[in-house]
């Protein structure tokens, strides 16, 4: 695992931030989808709420590499991060904090918390866009 910097989880911490989950399937199963829960819990794990993502989660139960896009455009500065997704927790202080805060923004209920594990991360934005920084 490698360890997000400073910068990169403030991003996927920041409410305004726009961020998005990209999964495959077996074969050629692609799906994208803005997160907008996605979040740097430590620096090297990623949670997102699951409310309604059949498509998403079928692709993560046939392959568990996943690319998340985190970014902002004033002032620019955005980070693609690629991980392992390593399951759905459905109770538990975790599963508590992210039921609450959606229930608080967008009174949904979320059915369980997704768990990423960063293994690197790239720069999506100038001077770094393309270069990998972790």
């Amino acid at each position: 695992m490698v360890k997000m910097p400073k910068e990169v989880m403030d991003l996927f911490n920041d409410p305004g931030s726009v961020k998005v989950l990209a999964t495959a399937g077996s074969l050629l199963e692609i799906n994208v989808v803005p997160k907008g829960s996605l979040r740097a819990m430590d620096e090297e794990t990623l949670a997102f709420a699951d409310i309604f993502g059949e498509k998403t989660n079928r692709n993560l139960e046939a392959n568990p590499r996943v690319s998340a896009l985190v970014f902002r455009m004033k002032p620019v500065e955005g980070y693609q991060v690629k991980g392992r997704f390593e399951g759905f927790k459905t109770s538990g202080e975790l599963f508590d904090f992210f039921a609450k805060e959606i229930k608080e923004r967008l009174r949904m209920e979320i059915r369980g918390v997704g768990i990423i594990k960063v293994e690197e991360i790239y720069g999506v934005a100038p001077p770094s866009a393309g270069k990998r920084i972790a």
